[in-house]
């Protein structure tokens, strides 16, 4: 099940690993978040913030104007 998709382009670092830490506190078991940036800095941070989570599988994939970061709770 997904959560939802959080399009965080034309935000930058600070803004989007609060949006991401917001919408992973709200995640149930099983449900998947995709958060959506063209901040590079968004790409390191967001899974240096996500360290402390140990029940989530981060991957990140490319697209043509940034990247989709890709969060599930297992």
């Amino acid at each position: 099940m997904t959560q939802g998709i959080v399009d965080l382009c034309g935000k930058v670092c600070p803004y989007p690993v609060v949006e991401v830490v917001r919408g992973v506190d709200r995640l149930r078991s099983g449900e998947t978040l995709r958060c959506v940036v063209d901040d590079p800095l968004a790409i390191k941070a967001v899974p240096e913030e996500l360290e402390d989570y140990p029940d989530l599988s981060i991957s990140i994939a490319e697209h043509a104007h940034g990247w989709e970061i890709i969060i599930v709770k297992e």
